[in-house]
């Protein structure tokens, strides 16, 4: 287990399904130059009944003899992860939601690099990494350590480029703008 203190981890968790829904088989952490200074699988607390193996990348040989606890986990990563750490992810509410944890200092690269379409639609971790790394991931199956790495580096993109790095531009305008090159007058009321 690593120690010391970390300004940045980038958090990415896999899931598998038992009797109970998704429930979380393996985390990984690691720090701004893509080291991994935590990564363990999870045993449920039920019997997986669906290794999910396409979208976790876990399967039934790599669980065999897993004793590791959700238990086990929380008390480790509360011990490495202070509250001044800066957590980085992506969707990062549904890894932490299957850690039983809260965090105040979240970077989610949702976030970062908002879909064109706006909310509720989220731009896909392998489209954002191919458009901005330059390189694919999750090819078969997802791997949490290549899925932290890759937050962490788009996190890292944004702080040193900037926060326009990689907005999304419009073909148009504004609403406005369109509407009054079509000599369309309106006006806009806010409560």
């Amino acid at each position: 287990r690593a120690t010391g203190y970390y300004p940045y981890l980038a958090l990415d968790c896999e899931m598998c399904y038992t009797e109970d829904g998704l429930e979380l088989t393996r985390v990984s952490i690691v720090k701004e130059d893509g080291e991994i200074v935590y990564d363990k699988l999870v045993k449920p607390a039920k019997a997986i009944t669906n290794y999910n193996t396409e979208h976790s990348g876990i399967t039934k040989e790599q669980m065999e003899g897993v004793t590791t606890t959700i238990q086990d986990v929380q008390r480790e990563l509360l011990e490495m992860i202070p509250c001044e750490t800066i957590l980085i992810g992506h969707s990062l509410e549904n890894d932490l939601q299957r850690l039983k944890m809260i965090h105040a200092n979240v970077i989610d690269t949702c976030a970062l690099y908002p879909h064109k379409r706006g909310a509720p639609y989220r731009n896909a971790l392998r489209y954002l990494t191919e458009r901005f790394l330059g390189r694919k991931i999750q090819e078969g199956s997802h791997d949490s350590v290549a899925d932290a790495r890759a937050t962490m580096e788009l996190a890292l993109l944004k702080f040193i480029n900037g926060p326009a790095f990689g907005e999304v531009e419009t073909d148009g305008g504004g609403l406005f703008d369109v509407l009054s090159s079509q000599e369309v007058s309106c006006v806009m009321i806010d409560s």
